[in-house]
């Protein structure tokens, strides 16, 4: 669980995850001309931060993996060095293997490289930033879906109805875990009506049943609450070998009703015994779910971001009379606003 003010870096340190995920599929040039290219990519540009650094480590710093970015023509960034280390404690310091780059890719992302370098891609290709935010008309989730992309939840829910209808006739049992959840927060639903379209057999449309009404009923009757909370509920209940390694959600409390909330923090904690689940949040109904060992606070300090990991040791006499959430309203835990 990740906190903080607006701002204080929260949502770039989720984000750094689906960025090393492009890097990794060979979509660094694509990730950044989306973000709208180097200049914005870079901190204040790049007269001020010439290069990004990302190091990442597995199993106590067994195998790692370094990328130092610099900014190339035509506003493009580019992998100026890239390192896979291993290190098994028995040498003062990690073994570094260097990788070539692809042309202007990451060399990470060439499927020909093997040991470390594929422990390492194997890794960051099951990372996933999950945004289920648009709910308008024209929202993925409201769309009509091919029948068969169903291999894994899409981070937008486009595939949403034909992911639940494959859980539906291959994994009942989580199938059933999810309707019933979903019940629990809009207990006028009675269950999804999934089916390949009549006239067009390939797609799917998600379609679901009133438990008082005959009428048709789509993804459009939905509230927005109620199909975000759905889609949530099947990402993190769906069976264990079809999620990433790593799930990214940020402020998945958006449009939730308090007792919604609830139900997530359950569904968080269920998953993350077996899942890394991060979270970045706003709310502070759903941090009073959470140990303070799972929270950490993002604040800015000096025009940077700096992570703090909250210890119940040092929180015990305030969590006698207040929650974890009442105690980041009142400023006790850091994660607000503060003058620079």
């Amino acid at each position: 669980m990740v906190i903080g003010p607006n701002g204080s870096g929260k949502s770039n340190f989720i984000g750094v995850f689906a960025f090393l995920n492009a890097i990794q599929k060979g979509h660094l040039q694509e990730y950044v001309t989306k973000a709208g290219g180097a200049e914005k990519v870079l901190h204040f540009g790049s007269k001020t931060t010439g290069t990004i650094e990302l190091h990442i480590s597995f199993k106590n710093g067994v195998n790692q993996y370094k990328i130092h970015l610099k900014p190339a023509p035509g506003d493009q960034l580019y992998p100026a060095s890239e390192t896979v280390l291993f290190w098994n404690k028995q040498y003062s310091n990690p073994l570094p293997e260097r990788l070539m780059p692809r042309g202007p890719e990451a060399g990470i992302s060439d499927p020909n490289h093997t040991g470390i370098a594929s422990y390492v891609r194997s890794h960051l290709q099951s990372w996933r930033l999950y945004h289920f935010h648009d709910t308008s008309d024209g929202s993925p989730m409201k769309k009509t879906a091919s029948l068969n992309d169903n291999r894994f939840l899409k981070p937008d829910g486009s595939n949403l109805a034909a992911f639940l209808y494959f859980l539906r006739e291959k994994h009942p049992e989580a199938y059933g875990l999810i309707r019933g959840t979903v019940q629990r927060v809009a207990p006028f639903f009675d269950d999804f009506q999934l089916e390949p379209a009549r006239l067009k057999p390939d797609s799917i449309i998600l379609e679901w049943r009133h438990k008082s009404s005959d009428a048709y009923f789509d993804a459009n009757a939905f509230s927005d609450g109620s199909l975000r909370f759905i889609a949530l509920a099947t990402l993190l209940l769906q069976p264990e070998k079809y999620r990433p390694s790593v799930i990214l959600v940020d402020e998945p409390e958006l449009g939730l009703h308090p007792y919604a909330i609830t139900m997530l923090a359950s569904l968080i904690k269920q998953a993350s015994t077996k899942t890394q689940v991060i979270v970045g949040t706003q709310s502070p109904l759903l941090l009073d779910h959470f140990r303070p060992e799972d929270v950490l606070v993002a604040n800015r300090v000096e025009g940077s971001t700096h992570l703090t990991r909250l210890e119940s040791s040092k929180l015990s006499t305030w969590l006698e009379d207040y929650s974890l959430g009442q105690l980041w309203e009142k400023n006790e835990i850091g994660g607000r606003p503060a003058k620079e």
